[in-house]
């Protein structure tokens, strides 16, 4: 099934998407008919992002912090005041940081879990009721990081894997409702040029990485895996092997991840 087929005239909320991949899942979205709901914490940012994706008149943008479940609710309810319903929720709302794990903070700890974990609990409750009775769908979207525990990024992989967690309670609970759950693995996706990720101590930082899935394919890759089949997608020859390592030969995976002492995550500060 095209995109066109499967997004016109439906309902998706897309959070996190004043910038990045969140802004690119909704400019694909648009052209494919959709109605978007735009979502971010800056005013101006999302009024400016609603301006240059154009379709104006179906595409809404909705101020709200989903870290706080008041504010998830206050999302829904404004889209469920506009436009009656939500077909397919894309929780792509999401923080990264690197460093240490000895060195983390007890405000950086909070800050992954609640940006990558608990942003995706709270906007999902809070549609559920929507969900269900438009037999609409869940995406949650995940990090290749997420696939296992690995050195550096200690808290980004945590908070990303309980996704995986997450997409197998709630799709396992709601299928008689009707709603089903999807979960997509992205490998190192460009940014932003001004996008900063946290250290251990919680300290923002410009960093510079090589990266290997551009902006819209990965945009691309996330709205096939929402209308599609598959309830688990892995991008990359890479993170299948993950996939297969983790199962198949856990221990060598183990003593590969010690052994690469965090350099696979590892960014340039840039200036």
């Amino acid at each position: 099934m095209t995109l066109s087929k499967a997004l016109d005239q439906k309902i998706v909320l897309v959070t996190g998407s004043s910038r990045g991949i969140g802004r690119e899942i909704a400019r694909q979205a648009l052209e494919a008919g959709a109605k978007v709901v735009l979502n971010g914490r800056n005013p101006a940012t999302l009024e400016v992002t609603r301006s240059s994706l154009g379709h104006l008149d179906r595409t809404m943008a909705i101020v709200a912090d989903l870290t706080q479940p008041e504010e998830a609710e206050y999302l829904v309810a404004a889209t469920l005041t506009a436009w009656g319903r939500i077909d397919f929720l894309i929780n792509n709302a999401g923080l990264s940081m690197r460093g240490p794990f000895a060195e983390l903070t007890p405000t950086t700890v909070r800050t992954m879990i609640e940006a990558n974990f608990s942003s995706a609990v709270w906007t999902t409750l809070a549609a559920l009721p929507s969900l269900r009775a438009s037999k609409g769908r869940v995406t949650f979207v995940s990090s290749l990081a997420g696939l296992g525990g690995f050195p550096g990024v200690s808290l980004y992989s945590a908070s990303k894997m309980a996704l995986e967690a997450l997409h197998g309670s709630v799709g396992a609970e709601e299928r008689s409702s009707g709603v089903s759950t999807r979960l997509i693995y992205l490998p190192f996706t460009e940014n932003d040029s001004d996008k900063t990720v946290l250290d251990a101590q919680g300290n923002p930082f410009f960093h510079e990485r090589r990266w290997v899935l551009t902006q819209p394919k990965a945009a691309q890759w996330i709205l096939r895996a929402t209308v599609g089949r598959r309830r688990t997608t892995v991008l990359t020859g890479a993170g299948a092997a993950l996939v297969w390592a983790r199962f198949l030969i856990p221990g060598i995976l183990f003593c590969w991840l010690s052994r690469s002492e965090g350099r696979l995550h590892r960014v340039s500060r840039g200036s």
